[in-house]
């Protein structure tokens, strides 16, 4: 059947396209028709998409006995359609690690919308990432410095990773570190400077240990602030209550016009407990 397709991105490395279209003229077309999905009506490229653009590159070459081909679908569902790609791509691809973090992306996403859906059901305390690992191969760890590398690199650092120029375990590591600094190790691989895994690690572990020094300081000071803020109460409520002792010594000394200031100071303070709802502090004596 001969069929058009609706693209969706893929986002894959797409290398060896020219070797590809050369093999496909020299063999006079596809041995194998594309395959769609058919998701609501559309159709979505499933599985071929290096023979598709080697068929495009040959069309644009000028030949047009390649500009229809034949393909086969199926009806799917979106996740059927992404768990369908990833799954032929798992056994069909030659990957770059940049490939194997973009894979590990978007199985993640699918078997989250699986799990979602009721498609998938985990064993219990088993993680996707588990999973993910088990499917692709490999550890959970490294799944977990795929997510990083995602997550927190800056382009650049995705770049240099993209190209070959680092490892999973260096950009791994550099995405821990402020997006400057990151950078600043990008610019240097791209200059041709061969940068250990190690040596940006160590690099983390100063940052973090710095981190750690600025919270001790700050712990530091906020508790010796609280520490002075009470030490000043304190001496501001014994310097009251030693005026309160004295007067309890000497008020034989005072006259009636200095009693009847006592006096009426009490009445207020009495007052101003009755509005504020405190408690009795206790008694000088």
């Amino acid at each position: 059947t001969r069929r058009s397709s609706y693209l969706k991105n893929n986002k894959y490395s797409m290398d060896e396209i020219e070797e590809l279209a050369a093999g496909i003229e020299m063999a006079g077309g596809l041995h194998e028709p594309l395959i769609l999905g058919r998701i609501n009506g559309e159709y979505w490229l499933a599985s071929g998409h290096r023979r598709r653009a080697a068929i495009e590159m040959l069309v644009q070459g000028g030949a047009e006995n390649f500009r229809v081909v034949n393909c086969r679908y199926k009806d799917m569902t979106e996740t059927e359609f992404r768990l369908h790609v990833l799954i032929g791509n798992a056994f069909n691809r030659h990957y770059t690690d940049y490939d194997k973090m973009i894979e590990a992306e978007e199985w993640k996403n699918a078997l989250k919308q699986a799990q979602r859906e009721k498609l998938l059901i985990l064993e219990h305390g088993e993680r996707v990432r588990d999973y993910v690992a088990r499917i692709m191969g490999t550890s959970a760890a490294v799944i977990g410095d795929y997510n990083r590398i995602n997550k927190n690199a800056v382009p650049e650092v995705k770049e240099q990773f993209e190209k070959g120029e680092m490892g999973v375990t260096a950009a791994a590591a550099a995405s821990q570190l402020p997006e400057n600094e990151q950078k600043e190790i990008a610019g240097r691989v791209a200059a041709g400077e061969d940068i250990k895994a190690q040596e940006i690690r160590e690099m983390v572990d100063a940052k973090k240990g710095e981190e750690k020094e600025k919270r001790s300081i700050t712990e530091q000071k906020t508790d010796q602030m609280s520490d002075t803020d009470t030490n000043e109460d304190e001496k501001e409520n014994t310097r009251r209550l030693h005026a309160l002792k004295m007067l309890e010594k000497y008020y034989i000394y005072m006259s009636d016009e200095e009693v009847g200031i006592l006096e009426r100071m009490l009445e207020d303070c009495k007052r101003r407990k009755r509005e504020y709802g405190l408690d009795d502090v206790g008694s000088t004596v």
